[in-house]
């Protein structure tokens, strides 16, 4: 009885060391198709979300292994690169080492704003990364890329979607994804973060808690009307360096048009 008793009383403290020590690092490439036309043809997309990174790191490295293992043809970077403590240096050691041929797309999240970024602006373009927010972009054949700026701390600007041609294919990226209410019947395919997927989930219950601005779009797929989004559970950690049940997430998601 006093050897089960220690046992029940020791689960707590592994669970702590398995939350921060192990599973914050484990990081998940998860593979995904998904058709929004007919044309027969498809373009791999790497979604990159939550980065929140001061440089590299463990599970920084194994997101450029997984990059250059599936050679994803564009990258799409759903903001919070920032985090308290962050370089200069540390984001452009990060941010260079991503590239796709058809190219890397950035938009701002909250962290963003809370964080800012000194001279972030210089940072992408010598990394070769677009930022996207608010902003349009013609991909190749009849799909388009869409990028909003953060619901919760930006000023998403909808109003761009009528800037692309009718009859186009449009893949929308942007941070909080509850953005998703807005612009569902104006896009094809949706990809965000922020949620983080609650970085803590218990079987058979979901996540404990998720960030305002998630909703309830909090892990996976979503589908409302003619349009999809991928929520993914991102690389990094908010607030507390803390993962169970949660592995980080890089998502490759194959797109038929």
């Amino acid at each position: 009885m006093k050897t089960l008793k220690i046992f029940v009383l020791l689960i707590p403290i592994f669970i702590l060391i398995y939350s921060t020590c192990f599973e914050p690092f484990q990081l998940e490439n998860t593979f995904h198709e998904v058709t929004i036309g007919k044309s027969g043809k498809s373009l791999l997309v790497a979604h990159v979300t939550d980065l929140h990174t001061d440089g590299l790191g463990t599970i920084e490295l194994k997101l450029m292994d997984s990059i250059r293992a599936s050679k994803p043809d564009i990258i799409f970077i759903t903001g919070d690169i920032a985090t308290p403590g962050g370089t200069a240096k540390g984001y452009e050691d990060v941010l260079s080492k991503l590239k796709a041929p058809l190219g890397v797309y950035f938009i701002q999240g909250n962290w963003e704003y809370w964080e800012p970024i000194k001279e972030l602006g210089l940072i992408l373009k010598r990394a070769d990364i677009v930022d996207l927010t608010n902003k349009h972009l013609h991909i190749k054949d009849d799909l388009w890329l869409v990028g909003l700026d953060d619901e919760q701390a930006g000023s998403p600007e909808v109003e761009v979607y009528e800037k692309v041609p009718k009859e186009s294919k449009i893949l929308s990226i942007f941070h909080s994804p509850v953005l998703f209410k807005s612009i569902k019947n104006k896009t094809n395919l949706a990809f965000a973060g922020h949620s983080h997927g609650g970085q803590i989930r218990l079987p058979f219950f979901g996540s404990l808690w998720t960030p305002e601005g998630t909703g309830k779009y909090d892990s996976g797929w979503y589908k409302e009307g003619e349009a999809n989004m991928y929520v993914s559970r991102g690389i990094g950690n908010s607030i507390l360096p803390i993962r169970f049940n949660c592995r980080p997430e890089v998502a490759f998601i194959k797109v038929n048009y």
